[in-house]
């Protein structure tokens, strides 16, 4: 008998999946940083970074186009509009799957997403993207959801909410300040409560993610000012979701008469909740 083949244990070293804000993603050295991160995270894109590309002849002519965003602290970093010919560049000329990065389109078959994510995800997203907005409406008539950075948000918490099964993390662009990122007082305005966690409760998840970030080299853009935030959500109703994706008629009858007044059902924001925290 032959000598036996070496013993070998392969270990997945990118179990975080981490969706990106286009807040960050059009960042000074946002590019960079997506394509650093995804050397150790799977960096998922939201389809309004796809639509801004799609226009950018139109946000050079009228950058403030793209630098509205009414939950923003006027300290806060605008995008580069550097940032837009990068992202050209790697999703035309170097390819994205070319680049470790996962996107979410209109529909599955123009997405580019991790092996383990069902198919129905991209339903759920649009479907929870639609809720959020018009609790955004409800609460603040006047904002207008097609805002870039205002609908790149929506997008990257309703896939998060898609996800909710896989435990995606959500990364965005921190205040200057130790106030809540826009992100985050996005969804206060939509009626998610959001509370930073305090570095003591932070540490055990910052002592896994900061390695990430010196490893892939995203580290030392911190180190230029690129402030991180990370945003954990928790909705149950949206992870409830994913397994009764076609419910009883008769079930979904009497979990409905035992909704307290003003609870719907079908509302996925309704108990959701979100957690934030500063890196490193």
């Amino acid at each position: 008998m032959g000598p036996l083949p070496p013993f070998q244990v392969t270990v997945d070293t990118k179990g975080w999946l981490c969706v990106l804000d286009v807040r960050l993603a059009l960042a000074r050295h946002g590019p960079m940083l997506a394509l650093r991160l995804a050397e150790e995270l799977r960096v998922c894109l939201v389809p309004r970074l796809w639509s801004i590309l799609d226009n950018t002849t139109h946000y050079r002519l009228h950058p403030q186009d793209l630098l509205a965003d009414p939950f923003a602290d006027a300290r806060t970093p605008m995008p580069d509009p550097a940032s837009l010919d990068q992202w050209e560049r790697a999703r035309l000329d170097l390819s994205l799957p070319v680049l470790r990065l996962y996107w979410a389109g209109e529909r599955i078959d123009e997405s580019f997403m991790p092996k383990e994510v069902d198919s129905q995800v991209i339903q759920r997203f649009e479907r929870f993207g639609l809720d959020l907005e018009q609790r955004l409406l409800g609460t603040a008539p006047d904002l207008e959801p097609a805002l870039p950075l205002l609908g790149g948000a929506l997008d990257a918490t309703a896939l998060a909410a898609a996800m909710s099964r896989y435990r995606p993390l959500i990364l965005t662009l921190a205040e200057p300040s130790d106030e809540a990122p826009a992100l985050c007082r996005l969804l206060a305005a939509c009626g998610v409560d959001c509370r930073k966690v305090d570095s003591e409760q932070s540490r055990p998840l910052r002592r896994q993610l900061t390695p990430l970030l010196a490893r892939s080299g995203a580290l030392e853009l911190c180190w230029t000012g690129l402030d991180l935030a990370v945003v954990h959500l928790v909705a149950p109703r949206a992870f409830l979701s994913e397994a009764l994706d076609t419910p009883d008629p008769d079930l979904e009858s009497d979990l409905e008469s035992s909704c307290g007044e003003g609870d719907r059902l079908d509302d996925v924001w309704q108990d959701a909740s979100a957690f934030w925290y500063r890196l490193p």
